[in-house]
């Protein structure tokens, strides 16, 4: 009887010690602080490069341009989600500790193509006239095209997945609908490398058009902040 209180007192006190969750809370409090920590390094490391690079806030939706610690432009997103793609239902590799860390060397895909002017001689459309005005040069709505569905690719197989909603201002690429999928089609038979982690963003057409038409011409770096 004297056993059976004294294992019972024990097991009281270990509850009241270490009660339910209290390690795992414990443990996502120090993981909380460590990416912090770890943002806040990256950070400076970027700001300090001299170069442009980019900023994806998951908690606040939104991608951001910066250069030397400050944004420049900032183009919120309708949603967001993230998924490790597969193939017949088969999960591929997947590449871990993503949020916190900084992407490399991204591209946009398609790239980004600018529409010269062509001055035609005897064009009296094109041809400046003494006396008046100039012809008045275009913008960069009327320059480069924006397709409606565009990828932002970077090292080791992460990629941004843009989706514009709505009427795109100005140029529109038209045949680049299917480019998504063909990319995977093409990593299924082994013809191209494959996807490790996708991140599918939705934007307005003028925001997604103004971040296609903004994005840097060196190959920026990506910093994903929780």
């Amino acid at each position: 009887m004297i056993m059976k209180r004294v294992c019972f007192a024990l097991i009281l006190a270990l509850f009241i010690a270490a009660p339910p969750g209290t390690a795992d809370t414990t443990r996502r409090a120090h993981d909380d602080s460590a990416v912090k920590a770890l943002v806040t390094s990256e950070r400076a490391g970027l700001a300090s490069s001299g170069q442009f690079y980019l900023e994806l806030l998951l908690s606040r939706r939104e991608i951001r341009l910066c250069h030397s610690g400050v944004w420049l432009a900032s183009y919120p997103l309708d949603s967001i989600r993230a998924g490790y793609p597969r193939v017949l239902f088969i999960s591929l590799e997947r590449h871990e500790n993503w949020i916190g860390a900084v992407w490399t060397k991204g591209h946009l895909s398609p790239p980004a193509v600018i529409n010269r002017v062509e001055i035609v001689p005897g064009d009296d459309s094109t041809t400046p006239t003494p006396g008046e005005a100039d012809v008045l040069p275009p913008t960069l709505e009327e320059l480069i095209p924006v397709p409606p569905v565009y990828d932002i690719r970077f090292d080791n197989g992460l990629v941004i997945r843009v989706l514009l909603k709505g009427k795109i201002p100005g140029a529109v690429k038209k045949k680049w609908r299917i480019a998504g999928r063909w990319h995977d089609f093409l990593a299924a038979l082994g013809l191209r490398a494959r996807d490790k982690v996708r991140i599918e963003v939705t934007l307005s057409a003028a925001e997604g058009a103004a971040l296609y038409r903004s994005f840097p011409a060196a190959p920026p770096s990506l910093l994903v902040v929780p």
